[in-house]
């Protein structure tokens, strides 16, 4: 059933308002094809694609999970092997990643928001694109996986070339060489796993065997990527929101106890990963529409955050929904691993902006997106009434 000829997610990634676009696909034909990319198929609906993404035997992530493919000359662990084996990768860093670990970075990340803030407060002008949410993140998720500080804004720029629909693989090869310096430096020197993560990778075993070099490449790349592109424009995202929506900002500045219901709210309403991608084992019949083995089909997780069977109203954004069972990192065996990492990076950046910038405007004119497997925000403009450094 070719109803979606011409459905391009890269491009819909970019608009600033696409939940009407894909409601209107959704109504029209849950499931979908386009001929974009080689062609694919698009499950709208939410119960489709929380049945999809559970059923990895039919729905693999084997031949990749970004369409079109990302370009590493490499599978990327865990998020493209299927369960069992993809939990030999993903079991050993769940503690790094847990609910402890991430609160035990708290400090870190408000140090590291302030310090951005204290930056260009007195000024009363920033981009938050460039001087705020892309910067955060960076400097948890390279401390994380022991990367020199002074190496952070190399990653940022990496992330944004590798994520963008044109995709670059001279970036791609540039983060490889680098992750194999790190590589040869474990290797040479063994640190403590406990207390450095790409040490920690060198202890996996991968079917009796140590993890193969071009495994931890692809597993410190995910790690990376995962940790910071689709954080900082998460971040912009929300932020942007809130400067139109200030009736909301002034209810989380009376109430900062609402800022974690309302960073779930946000994550649903904005997806800022709008879709991941499978593939058919074998011939599979969706809502009555038969798809044949060897298909690429993509779950858009932005449609089934916006469907109305799971989440009444889902055009309202209502910072204190309940319940929430959003998809916006995903759900399955393949479900987020960072997931409260980015949650409390989310949490600390909104609290700290609406703290000491409440009163910020979005200079909507020069606001640049871009299409890419993230909802990509390279500028995001702001001016304010200029504030006090907390640190000299």
């Amino acid at each position: 059933m070719d109803v979606e000829h011409s459905y391009d997610h890269l491009a819909i990634s970019a608009m600033e308002f696409p939940s009407e676009l894909v409601a209107r696909a959704r109504s029209q034909c849950p499931v979908a094809h386009s001929d974009q990319y080689g062609g694919f198929w698009i499950l709208h609906r939410y119960g489709d694609i929380g049945a999809a993404a559970r059923a990895p035997e039919i729905f693999s992530s084997a031949k990749g999970a970004s369409l079109p493919h990302h370009g590493f000359p490499l599978a990327i662990p865990p998020i493209e092997i299927d369960p069992p084996d993809h939990a030999q990768y993903r079991s050993p860093l769940r503690d790094s990643f847990s609910p402890r670990a991430a609160n035990s970075l708290e400090p870190e990340a408000r140090r590291a928001v302030t310090t951005l803030i204290d930056s260009f407060i007195e000024g009363g002008a920033a981009d938050f694109a460039t001087e705020l949410t892309a910067l955060m993140p960076a400097t948890i998720i390279t401390k994380i996986l022991g990367i020199p500080d002074e190496d952070s804004e190399m990653f940022i720029d990496w992330a944004a070339r590798t994520l963008q629909a044109s995709g670059d693989m001279e970036a791609v090869m540039e983060e490889l060489e680098y992750m194999a310096g790190i590589y040869d430096d474990r290797i040479a020197n063994p640190r403590d796993p406990e207390e450095d993560l790409p040490s920690l990778l060198l202890t996996i075993q991968i079917n009796g065997e140590p993890i193969a070099e071009e495994m931890f490449l692809g597993l410190m790349s995910e790690l990376l990527s995962a940790g910071l592109d689709t954080t900082a424009n998460a971040g912009a995202l929300i932020l942007d929101l809130l400067s139109k929506r200030t009736d909301i900002r002034q209810r989380l500045i009376d109430d900062r106890s609402l800022i974690p219901s309302a960073v779930e709210e946000f994550l649903r309403y904005l997806t800022p990963l709008p879709v991941l991608c499978r593939t058919t084992t074998k011939p599979t019949t969706v809502a009555g529409i038969d798809i044949e083995a060897d298909s690429k089909v993509q779950l858009n997780w932005l449609s089934a955050n916006h469907d109305p069977e799971e989440f009444p109203a889902p055009e309202e954004i209502q910072i204190d929904r309940f319940p929430n069972r959003h998809y916006a990192f995903g759900v399955g065996s393949h479900r987020c691993l960072g997931a409260h990492l980015a949650r409390l990076e989310l949490r600390v950046l909104i609290e700290e902006v609406l703290r000491r910038i409440p009163d910020y405007e979005v200079d909507r004119s020069a606001v640049i997106r871009y299409p890419g497997i993230t909802r990509g925000v390279a500028s995001l403009p702001v001016v304010f009434t200029p504030g006090p450094r907390i640190n000299n």
